[in-house]
């Protein structure tokens, strides 16, 4: 097994998804006065370790099932093109999850025990997303569990590890990232629409048609950006406009666009989600700047 093959296993270009919501949950929570660098590094670890597990498990589990036919528009996959033997691709799959858990256990043992069963259910959703007795991608339930995971569990999580707490704030800041990685799902399941009708994989838009996804695509933006509401400054909506401005183009593409062209929409869907995770972090900012040169005022 090549580092090109392992790499395209881990998909690099999806991993903004479990890093913007932990980021930008970090920065959140360190604004709120609460930072340990330590916790931090393994929550990014752990989000990230998760993300490739889950990514490595969709390979595997869509090889059996016989969803990644040959014909095939997305981004290669050397499991399905006979590159790699399914016991290579299942060692990858039993390393990252120890590497999950390991970093997880170092995680729990210096937070709380309580976080163990967050682990579980984290490990268990990567598993459960295209594998066993109900595989949620395979039910038109692969959008829900991104949400969840990539937004309530990663941002909602973090925050908590930090501060021991959660608020309104940080619920609203990790909806949004969730929103925001969901859109990644949205083109990669219209690209497939066609082939995962044949393989019997029951998505969104295999259930209720190919135009669902692009008006989701535009209402997971717009209320991504409506879910920064408690941070937002002049500043702030002026970041958010060109950043919605921006997506909403890449949003009409979508629609002159098919097969594997959609493969650079997905791209830039996921880099869309690293210009969320900044434009979140200038509005964030901006609005506490505001807040202490306001309060500042009130004090002389």
């Amino acid at each position: 097994m090549t580092l090109r093959q392992v790499l395209y296993l881990i998909r690099p270009h999806t991993l903004p998804a479990s890093l913007a919501p932990v980021v930008t949950a970090l920065a959140l929570a360190a604004l709120d006065g609460f930072f340990c660098p330590t916790t931090a590094i393994l929550t990014v670890l752990v989000g990230v370790l998760a993300q490739i597990v889950s990514n490595i498990a969709n390979d595997l589990f869509d090889f059996k099932k016989g969803a990644d036919g040959k014909d095939r528009k997305g981004f290669e996959r050397p499991l399905s093109l006979g590159k790699i033997s399914y016991r290579e691709v299942k060692c990858l799959l039993i390393v990252s999850i120890v590497a999950t858990s390991l970093t997880g256990i170092a995680l729990i043992l210096l937070t709380s025990p309580w976080l163990s069963i967050v682990g579980v259910l984290v490990i268990l959703g990567a598993i459960a997303y295209t594998g066993g007795p109900f595989p949620f991608a395979y039910h038109g339930l692969g959008e829900v569990m991104v949400f969840i995971f990539y937004g309530l569990v990663a941002g909602g999580g973090t925050y908590y590890i930090q501060c021991g707490t959660l608020s309104w704030e940080a619920i609203a800041l990790a909806s949004a990232m969730g929103l925001a990685s969901c859109n990644i799902l949205v083109v990669n399941n219209y690209r497939d629409v066609a082939e995962d009708a044949l393989s019997g994989k029951r998505t969104l838009f295999v259930r209720f048609g190919k135009s669902l996804a692009l008006k989701l695509y535009l209402a997971n933006l717009l209320l991504s950006v409506l879910l920064l509401f408690p941070f937002y400054s002049i500043i702030g909506m002026l970041s958010s406009g060109i950043y919605l401005a921006q997506m909403m183009h890449l949003q009409r593409t979508m629609l002159h666009t098919e097969g594997a062209q959609l493969n650079k929409v997905l791209v830039r869907t996921a880099q869309g989600v690293v210009l969320f995770a900044l434009n979140a972090l200038i509005v964030i900012f901006v609005h506490y700047q505001w807040g202490a040169a306001l309060g500042g005022l009130h004090h002389h």
